[in-house]
């Protein structure tokens, strides 16, 4: 069974990026997310609380998220919840809560964000049947001129799609 969530928070830890032993691209942070509620008796707001979650995200969302985000960032992150119980030689237990996420962009309720469509490459085709190939590495999408989002964007905010498709 799949667990989809979609978690609002800030980008707790300078993210991380790596690949895997077989050459793929990952980025890992933790986002916390904050609860507030309001106190009955003075009306005022309080903190109730903050969850963590470990991030990870995989191939162009790794590396899109990688040049997109930065330690105090407030994000979405939508993907699939995963729990997993750990423990130490000398007896400490916890649960690790991990989201793998499928997508992650700015919450533009605190800001104002740019976005920028990035092109990848499609690997050559390998040879068949001893013809010779003449398939070059090829573009999937031209790059495209930054669409702006509100009048004051910077490139420092700018953002990209989780897997450099189309989103739509």
């Amino acid at each position: 069974m799949v667990d989809t969530i979609t978690v609002v928070g800030n980008v707790a830890s300078p993210p991380e990026g790596g690949r895997t032993a077989t050459g793929i691209e990952t980025l890992t942070f933790r986002l916390a997310s904050n609860h507030r509620r309001q106190d009955p008796r003075t009306g005022a707001w309080i903190d109730a609380g903050t969850n963590f979650y470990t991030v990870r995200a995989y191939r162009w969302l790794a590396e899109n998220a990688a040049a997109s985000l930065n330690k105090g960032d407030s994000v979405l992150v939508t993907g699939r919840l995963k729990l997993r119980e750990w423990s130490t030689p000398e007896g400490k237990r916890g649960l690790a809560v991990e989201i793998e996420a499928d997508s992650i962009g700015p919450d533009l309720r605190w800001g104002r964000s740019t976005f920028r469509r990035v092109s990848h490459q499609v690997p050559p085709e390998p040879e068949r049947g001893g013809g010779s190939s003449t398939a070059a590495t090829e573009t999937v999408e031209q790059d495209r001129e930054p669409v702006s989002v509100g009048a004051g964007s910077s490139a420092q905010d700018d953002w990209a799609p989780s897997d450099g498709d189309t989103p739509f």
